[in-house]
């Protein structure tokens, strides 16, 4: 095993029980250890916030998934590889990588991007965007592969189609908005914002991005957009149900939040989904398919799946220019109060502009 000088402990921002964000604390907890040819430890250097890590924290998983205490936090990171498997041939010590940590296999892999150090396996370790710092690159997995893994489940793309993308500088949103016009072809994109943000799409997303803003504060998107008008929503908000009469007949909806995922969705991130509760969730979702299908629209969800793959693909595009991150508030690791305050925020729903993203070294 390749190594550089590698502590017993780590600091790592977790909570013991589950709850809100101001029970989490910053522990010393042991370095996870490589004990697998292909597994690679990575010394994080900035991890970002996504609403999944504080849905996680609170036990809102529970019993769908096993999770262990403590429960450390954050999916999302960018760092330096600190060792390696004897089996690992994609990266050596040393080389700058982000990656989304994984669901499955939560024991060992689990969560814990708000560490010092991250455990994770060959096949889903990427090399960092050239154009990109840490805090900029540790921002995009995990927003980024549930884009790409929506627009995937559109038969037949989104080229020169109208695709309409609410809260369009949200985490998903921006980069869903992004992707539909600079990677996919899309003929227009619509999305939706507050007032306060109307003068920020064009500077954050990049002119010639988004064709219509809506200031969903003061209209209601429904009544502005045209019935039978759009051909794909993507919907990370829950606002499926509410926007069926703007989707054309044979349009699409992929909803990453609203109606409940499959249980077929959840098995394939975890195997330790009760049988149980995988058929409840199958049956909610044809429900849902059914309650959709009325309109004469198609409906699927995504519960995003870590994929070394894919996110290859998303660092070309960002690479390209196709996409940029959408950076908020950055913080440091040493930040308790600061974190608590960010993710309570998020926590409660409250907006704000792009990823929060915490500097876990500077070095």
């Amino acid at each position: 095993m390749a190594t550089s000088s590698i502590p017993e402990t780590m600091r790592s921002l977790c909570t013991r029980r589950f709850g809100p964000p101001s029970r989490w604390e910053i522990a010393d907890l042991p370095t996870p250890k490589i004990t697998r040819g292909d597994e690679v430890l990575v010394r994080v250097h900035a991890a970002a916030i996504n609403p999944t890590d504080v849905g996680g924290a609170m036990g809102r998983y529970w019993p769908a998934f096993s999770v262990p205490l403590p429960f450390k936090i954050g999916y999302d990171l960018a760092g330096t590889v600190a060792a390696i498997g004897n089996e690992v041939t994609k990266v050596k010590v040393g080389d700058e990588v982000f990656c989304c940590l994984p669901f499955k296999d939560r024991e060992k892999y689990g969560t814990g991007s708000v560490s010092e150090y991250a455990l994770i396996t060959e096949t889903l370790v990427i090399s960092k965007p050239k154009n990109l710092n840490f805090v900029e690159a540790a921002s995009i997995p995990l927003v980024a592969l549930t884009a790409v893994q929506m627009f995937d489940k559109v038969p037949g793309g989104v080229d020169g189609k109208t695709v309409f993308v609410p809260a369009g500088l949200s985490g998903v949103g921006s980069v869903a908005a992004q992707m539909a016009k600079n990677a996919y072809g899309a003929g227009k994109v619509i999305t939706t914002v507050s007032t306060t943000k109307l003068s920020m799409v064009d500077d954050v997303l990049g002119r010639g991005v988004v064709d219509e803003t809506i200031d969903y504060t003061k209209t209601n998107p429904a009544k502005t957009i045209p019935q039978n008008s759009v051909d794909v929503m993507i919907d990370s908000i829950g606002a499926s149900f509410s926007s069926l009469a703007l989707l054309k007949r044979g349009g699409m909806i992929v909803a990453c939040a609203g109606p409940p995922p499959s249980g077929r969705n959840v098995r394939n991130i975890s195997t330790e989904v009760p049988f149980l509760i995988e058929k409840i969730l199958d049956f909610l979702d044809a429900i849902t398919r059914w309650w959709v299908g009325r309109y004469q629209v198609k409906f699927d969800s995504v519960l995003m799946n870590p994929n070394g793959s894919e996110l290859e693909r998303i660092k070309d595009w960002v690479e390209e220019g196709k996409i940029k991150p959408v950076v908020g508030r950055v913080l440091k690791f040493a930040n308790l109060e600061g974190i608590k305050e960010e993710c309570t925020r998020i926590m409660k729903g409250k907006g704000g502009v792009g990823k929060v993203v915490i500097n876990v070294i500077t070095d």
